[in-house]
């Protein structure tokens, strides 16, 4: 991956009190915190700050604020960040030097039923019945990495990202390439995924 970013997962085997333990929350955190009713929830949430915790430097505070579109920053820092959760895992990617992009998803056959609602048609004519699955979560992934990596809520998974065409081969690590397209610019994104057990991780860069 690129220079200056560092990748932070974190299974959660705790629960939301030992999770709490591991980590500081400022008031503003606690209060959010505490809106929470779902043990997993909660769970997840915390588990995205201890995951960041473990790739910080000790000197930088491990606290969220968000802008107004909910993208995830540092409170005292310049960093970038995004976070993802699904199940039992958090995922956290940061960098000194531009925006990026995370996400990890359980791998589910249910994809399959929404696969029209993000996929142009070039790329549902790249999907073949080898590795189906992990392929569909990829792209899924890399859709939604690079979602977060823009930042506003203008971006349309089909129309404005593209995923060029690629080899799954259960290699892992893998690379691919996407186009996304705004209003302000064109940009060719890097692309990394790897499966973890029944997860797929994907991270923009």
């Amino acid at each position: 991956m690129g220079e200056g970013v560092q990748v932070g997962i974190w299974h959660i085997t705790e629960n939301p009190d030992e999770l709490l333990e591991f980590i500081h929350l400022t008031d503003r955190e606690l209060e959010l915190y505490q809106t929470f009713s779902h043990t997993g929830r909660k769970s997840q949430w915390l588990a995205s700050r201890a995951a960041l915790r473990c790739i910080l430097p000790p000197s930088i505070p491990a606290n969220f604020i968000y802008d107004e579109h909910g993208k995830p920053m540092l409170a005292e820092n310049a960093r970038f960040i995004s976070v993802s959760h699904s199940g039992d895992y958090a995922a956290v990617v940061c960098s000194k030097n531009a925006s990026v992009g995370i996400d990890i998803e359980e791998l589910r056959d249910r994809i399959e039923r929404v696969k029209e609602r993000f996929l142009c048609a070039q790329e549902l004519a790249g999907l073949d019945t080898e590795y189906r699955l992990e392929k569909l979560y990829v792209l899924w992934g890399a859709k939604e990495a690079l979602y977060k990596l823009y930042g506003t809520p203008e971006v349309d998974f089909k129309r404005d990202i593209y995923i060029h065409p690629f080899d799954y081969l259960c290699n892992m690590p893998g690379f691919c390439n996407a186009t996304l397209t705004t209003p302000e610019y064109t940009r060719e994104v890097d692309l990394y995924y790897e499966k973890m057990g029944r997860y797929m991780l994907t991270i923009a860069f």
